[in-house]
């Protein structure tokens, strides 16, 4: 391997508070070298891994940084990494910086081992949400602006949190097909009663097996589903027609609009009348 000439070589001194890079390790090129630093560093640096892989050994263990994965190296954390063998490329962003008091709680990472922080990311829309930001600090960083310090602090604040969402991210299941089925049944006609048999008949359910499918993939029975929607609905009706509040209960399935009325302010604190004249009254004070 080659002598690293990029700021991430060992003898780069880092003698900035605040800087950003690209660094592309390809076999046998002049990025093609090991980052050894066993004190670490005075400030903290933050990895992203886009292409390739990367071999990191964090003082005790050896891992494999894949593409989407997030380091936070805290101050004097091992710094030893390299292209992975096994790989051809290894490119990733980083971000050196030493942290404003307040941003503590973005730095407190759950999954930190041998004070490095790790973060992987698997939806493709937040890992290119997280390396446009990267890029963006660099750029502003490069940029002749007057407060493009300013401009890229606060674009690393931003980093920081969404970071952390990441890390919060919970992987929502799958929905069943059957039920989403269902869901299309009952929006198509607010207004049909339609009963959980003649629905269960419909994707081929028992009617106890579809409410408990119901239940278990969104929460709520299909009975309560099917009012939220209806509510929803006579909300948007109330707001933007004229239409009594009598023809909207019946278009929504209420042949009683004593009951609608019931049901609205059950859900809303509010009769049908009241909403429809508070909303109107805000959008004219607007």
């Amino acid at each position: 391997m080659y002598k690293n000439l990029s700021l991430l070589s060992p003898t780069y001194p880092f003698d900035l508070e605040f800087i950003a890079g690209l660094t592309q390790c390809e076999k046998g090129n002049y990025l093609d070298s090991i980052v050894d630093r066993q004190q670490g560093m005075h400030g903290y640096m933050l990895q992203l891994t886009t292409f390739g892989r990367g071999s990191v050994f964090d003082g005790k263990h050896v891992f494999t940084a894949h593409r989407g994965q997030l380091l936070l190296f805290t101050p004097n954390a091992v710094q030893h990494y390299h292209r992975h063998p096994e790989s051809q490329y290894w490119h990733y962003k980083w971000v050196y910086f030493q942290p404003n008091p307040k941003w503590n709680k973005w730095l407190n990472w759950s999954d930190m081992e041998e004070k490095i922080g790790r973060i992987t990311i698997s939806d493709d829309r937040y890992f290119q949400e997280i390396s446009q930001l990267f890029s963006k600090i660099e750029l502003e960083l490069k940029s002749s602006k007057f407060f493009k310090e300013d401009i890229a602090t606060s674009l690393l604040e931003y980093l920081l949190m969404k970071c952390i969402s990441a890390e919060k991210i919970e992987v929502i299941p799958v929905i069943d097909q059957r039920i989403l089925t269902v869901c299309d049944l009952i929006l198509t006609n607010l207004a049909k009663n339609e009963s959980l048999e003649a629905m269960a008949e419909k994707v081929f359910l028992s009617p106890s097996r579809l409410s408990h499918l119901f239940k278990q993939s969104l929460g709520i029975s299909l009975v309560q589903w099917r009012e939220l929607q209806r509510i929803s609905e006579s909300k948007k009706l109330l707001y933007f027609s004229n239409i009594s509040i009598s023809n909207i209960a019946k278009s929504l399935g209420y042949e009683d609009s004593l009951y609608f009325s019931k049901i609205f302010k059950k859900h809303t604190g509010l009769s049908p009348s009241e909403f429809r004249t508070l909303e109107r009254r805000k959008d004219s004070e607007m």
